[in-house]
């Protein structure tokens, strides 16, 4: 340990010999103020009358066409699961307003993707039996969906049935 900290104090001192000897100096003390050059006095007769400070400009208000519709983030995430007090109840159903034809889940568990792919990323994930509005045709590969929750996404055609199963 002693000869670690020579090693630094001789490796300290050494350096400040080297930058005393070829360093560039006192940067600060080199750096002076340039005087800047007085203009010569003028005559009582010629001069000019003092500038008016300029008044400053208030902003323009600018009224808004229309009012920005707020954004509403939708937060995807895991179904929540009843409170085990409430583990052996099942929910009643979210009554859902009919514009299209209603269809039932028909697999176990059926991802619900942003788009017409798996490529797509998983919007939610619907259990067997639940009932969705068709957005969209019904005898496509994938269909355009709602749940009762209000989310919308595509599911794959083969996973729904116009029957409850």
């Amino acid at each position: 340990m002693i000869r670690l900290g020579a090693l630094l104090l001789a490796t300290l001192a050494g350096l400040f010999l080297i930058l005393s000897v070829w360093g560039e100096g006192n940067p600060r003390a080199d750096r002076r103020p340039v005087p800047v050059p007085q203009p010569a006095a003028r005559d009582a007769g010629t001069e000019r009358p003092a500038a008016t400070e300029p008044q400053p400009v208030p902003p323009a208000v600018v009224q808004a066409e229309s009012q920005t519709p707020e954004r509403i983030q939708r937060f995807p995430g895991p179904a929540l699961r009843p409170s085990p007090e409430h583990a052996g109840e099942t929910p009643e159903p979210a009554p859902m307003a009919v514009d299209g034809p209603v269809l039932y889940v028909t697999g176990d568990r059926v991802n619900v993707r942003a788009g017409p792919s798996t490529a797509d990323r998983v919007v939610a994930a619907l259990g067997r039996g639940v009932a969705v509005q068709a957005l969209g045709p019904q005898d496509a590969e994938w269909v355009n969906i709602r749940d009762a929750e209000g989310r919308t996404g595509y599911v794959a055609g083969r996973f729904l049935s116009a029957s409850a199963p």
